[in-house]
């Protein structure tokens, strides 16, 4: 299924610097700018609600802009997002201006379905290897993700990239050879077996060595003679751009 197309209301920004665009996060706005086919790169400015709601679309949804004249009706794509590190909120966004009558290369997530036998019946693991796949399509025809039934792998079992079924007119360009997933034995967690020392029982006579953490006897030799290290060390010593 094609992605659902969206509209974005945009309006062109004035100036440049910190100062400008701390002000327009500050009133819930993000700068932008949109570029690609057929546009000089423009700067515009969108309302965050707004740039939340596509971005929950997909991350191929295709948008067409609205506002600015300049640009009004261009279909693009949003191609890179910047977040604060500790908000996560987005202060910079990249919109991609494409040819709806030129095929373009995009990543399309995969989505893994069902349990696979080795999973439900063996208690193998299922590992992803990859997790989207590179396809070149028309912009109209962008899948939102690509289906993976794994229902039917046992253990050794993998799924190859040559293995999946994309949509008409969808071309892969991922190496067809690649893993996609595959199931494996699950792992098995080695415990050590515990090491029980016996007491030692000393023969007639024989002298009796003081126990870890007691001190000898007054009189007694300290065993190692005391050394210590050499000059008394102890051993093993070593020592965001606006735009």
């Amino acid at each position: 299924m094609a992605i659902e197309r969206l509209e974005l209301d945009v309006s062109l920004r004035d100036g440049r610097g910190k100062s400008v665009t701390r002000k327009l996060r500050a009133a819930g706005k993000v700068p932008a700018v949109v570029y690609g086919s057929g546009i000089s790169p423009t700067a515009i400015v969108v309302e965050s609600l707004a740039l939340a709601k596509i971005l929950r679309g997909g991350s191929n949804a295709l948008v067409d802009l609205k506002g600015a004249k300049t640009i009004e009706g261009k279909p693009v794509l949003v191609k890179e997002i910047q977040r604060d590190p500790l908000s996560r909120r987005v202060v910079h966004c990249d919109l991609y201006a494409v040819d709806l009558k030129a095929r373009l290369d995009v990543e399309i997530p995969l989505h893994f379905v069902g349990i696979p036998r080795g999973v439900a019946l063996d208690g193998g693991v299922l590992e992803p290897l990859l997790r989207t796949l590179e396809v070149s399509c028309m912009p109209l025809s962008i899948p939102e993700s690509i289906e993976v039934d794994v229902s039917n792998l046992g253990i050794g079992d993998a799924i190859h990239v040559r293995d999946l079924r994309l949509p008409a007119d969808v071309v892969c360009k991922t190496d067809r050879d690649m893993t996609v997933t595959h199931v494996v034995a699950p792992r098995l967690e080695e415990v050590a077996a515990p090491v029980v020392a016996a007491e030692a029982v000393p023969a007639a006579g024989a002298a009796v060595a003081p126990a870890v953490g007691v001190a000898p006897a007054a009189g007694a030799e300290k065993p190692g003679g005391g050394a210590k290290p050499a000059g008394g060390g102890k051993p093993g010593g070593g020592g965001k751009s606006d735009r």
